[in-house]
This record gives C-alpha cells, structure tokens and sequence, in this order.
C-alpha cells in the first residue's frame, strides 16, 4: 500500500512540475528596455502591458503605458494594469520589491555575456508561450555569432568613450568590452576591473588607441571628432559613431551591435 501511495504522489508530482512548466503569462510588465525588446522579438507582444521609459524599439512599443524608469517603479499605476509577471533588470529597483508581495512574479533578466542573452531569450519564450519562436531567433541569432568570429581578426586598438563629462570608458568587466573583443577589436582599458571607469585624457594618449568610438547619446559627434584628433594629433587614428541602443541593451539587437563594431574595425588601417 505504502508503494503505491508513492507511486501516486511521484506521478503526481511530475504533472505538477508539467502543469507548472506549462503555465504562462498573459499581462507582462516590460520594465527594462533590452526585455521590452525580446518580447517583441519572440512574438509576445500581445501580452505586453506596460513598460519603462526608453522601451522605444520597435515603434510600437512607444505605445506602452509607462509606469516608470531606471530610478524606479510608479507601483499603484503598475498595479492598475493588473499585470501576473514583471521583467526587470534588478530586483534593486525602487518598487519591484513592492510588486512582488502584491503577486507580480518577478522574472530578473539582466544577461553578461551572449549565451545569458540568449538563454534569458529563450526563458522570455518558455513563460510566454512563444517557445518556437525564440528558439528559431537564438538559433538565428548564433549563426551570426559565429559569422562574426570567423572574421575577428583586425585586432584595432579602441578606445570607447562611454560619456564625455565625466569622461567615462568601458573596462573588463562591461558587456562592451566582451562585444569589443568578440568583434575583433582591443579594448585599451581592458585590464581595468570595473564596469565603467572614470578616466583622464592623458590615459587615452598613453595608450595610442587606433579607433575612438563615440555613441551617439547626447553628444555632438562632429565636436567630439574635433577633440579627440586635436589631443591624439597622430596619422592613424579615426573617430566614429555608433548608435548606443544596439551595444548598450542587452537585447534581441545585440548582434546588429556586434556587426556594427566589426564594421567600424574594416574602416581603420591595422598599425
């Protein structure tokens, strides 16, 4: 009698787990942009809610009610929407605390290296419905990784202004620096073990970088240009842009991010 109560509870247990594994969610928060734009990309639109401000890509996104911002979450406007998940970046964030005791599962996504992005992808797919669907997207998405790998070869020594002021780089640690080196590239600041340092311009000119990167965030990128060659002063050296959104979100565009950095690679004469 005992092994048969077993057996029952173990079947029992595995249709839980299968219920469970099977359960999805209908009214989603999208409350970090690189997540607003997985969703979108696994086909989850429908079920979209509400997001952050910045989810702006694709344009329908725009239409999203906004229920707040990387400083935190405006909870009774969240509420209102009366979503059953919240995909968020970090369980730090003013107000994702206050959802979840109200019920809201929280799902954390906040990848560092490509194979976190496209597992969170296909996680985005499992809770959604749309499993197939983000399982062709990676599958796609890893073609094109290692496309960019095979012709990772220029080794172009860059310096990657992150801000102007303060100036600000991206170090070892900083998902840039993996995209960098993925695409071929040197990042000069790689030793430094920080996300985002802060720098001098004369650790720039020491280190003899060959590409200035600038993202185009709220900078001029002619005066930017402007500077840079006047304080680097050598033949070589180019500055160009590049749009922030696709290296900086961790998202489904990341790869049309590492495409652009290896572009920008074959515009500068290896030293």
């Amino acid at each position: 009698m005992k092994i048969f109560v077993l057996i029952v509870l173990f079947f029992y247990t595995l249709l839980s787990l299968n219920m469970a594994q099977a359960e999805t969610f209908k009214r989603i928060l999208a409350l970090a942009p690189h997540a607003c734009e997985m969703l979108y990309a696994i086909g989850a639109s429908s079920q979209m809610v509400g997001a952050v401000d910045y989810c702006d890509y694709p344009e329908a996104a725009k239409t999203l009610p906004r229920v707040g911002n990387y400083q935190g979450i405006h909870v009774e406007a969240a509420l209102r929407l009366k979503p059953d998940a919240a995909v968020v970046m970090s369980r730090n964030v003013k107000g994702i605390v206050q959802l979840e005791k109200m019920g809201i599962t929280i799902i954390v996504s906040n990848p560092k290296n490509f194979e976190g992005v496209f597992q969170d992808m296909l996680r985005l797919g499992q809770i959604t419905g749309h499993e197939q669907e983000a399982k062709t997207l990676v599958s796609k998405q890893r073609i094109r990784l290692q496309h960019v790998r095979k012709h990772a070869d220029t080794h172009i020594r860059v310096f990657y202004e992150l801000w102007a002021d303060p100036l600000l780089t991206v170090g070892g640690l900083s998902f840039i620096n993996a995209l960098i080196d993925e695409a071929g590239g040197h990042n000069i600041f790689a030793d430094i073990p920080m996300d985002s340092p802060r720098i001098n311009v004369e650790s720039v000119l020491r280190a003899r970088p060959d590409l200035v990167i600038v993202p185009l965030e709220q900078r001029n990128i002619k005066e930017r240009r402007i500077f840079w060659q006047k304080w680097l002063g050598y033949g070589h050296v180019q500055v160009l842009a590049i749009n922030p959104d696709i290296l900086h979100r961790p998202g489904s565009r990341l790869m049309d991010g590492l495409e652009a950095l290896q572009k920008l690679f074959t515009k500068v004469d290896s030293p």
